[in-house]
């Protein structure tokens, strides 16, 4: 199952790589459901936190996370990047998709809590500090 679910990992990242993002998104479900099983959407997550399935489920959920982004679907996409920093509380890009999303969908503490999470985890990546710059002018009621 693993091997499949990464042959459609593959897949997807050439989709993305293609800007093709329904593909992609279909393509990261797929692989989703392989690792995890097909209730995965509808269920909690399971298993401890560091486990490889987890991780790499965590992955193919960011990745499908930056899929819905693109199609503007921030509901789906905020769901599966709280699901993958659930699975992998490490995910640095995990919160910093939930952070964009939740930007998008006007939670600024929630976008505020987790670009700090994400910032706590990669404190030299530039992204995620301007993000996180971003926020706290939003919430000061500057202009972007």
């Amino acid at each position: 199952l693993m091997l499949e679910a990464e042959e459609l990992r593959a897949r997807g990242n050439e989709a993305v790589r293609a800007k093709q993002w329904r593909q992609a998104s279909e393509l990261y479900s797929e692989a989703i459901s392989r690792l995890l099983g097909p209730e995965v959407d509808a269920s909690p997550p399971t298993g401890s936190p560091g486990q490889s399935p987890d991780r790499a489920a965590a992955s193919l959920l960011g990745n499908r996370c930056l899929c819905h982004m693109q199609l503007r679907r921030y509901e789906e996409a905020r769901s599966d990047a709280a699901r993958a920093v659930t699975l992998d509380p490490k995910y640095a890009k995990g919160f910093y998709r939930l952070a964009k999303c939740q930007k998008e969908l006007s939670d600024l503490a929630g976008a505020w809590e987790s670009a700090h999470k994400a910032a706590s985890l990669e404190p030299g990546d530039p992204e995620i500090r301007a993000l996180l710059e971003l926020i706290e002018r939003l919430e000061r009621g500057e202009p972007p």
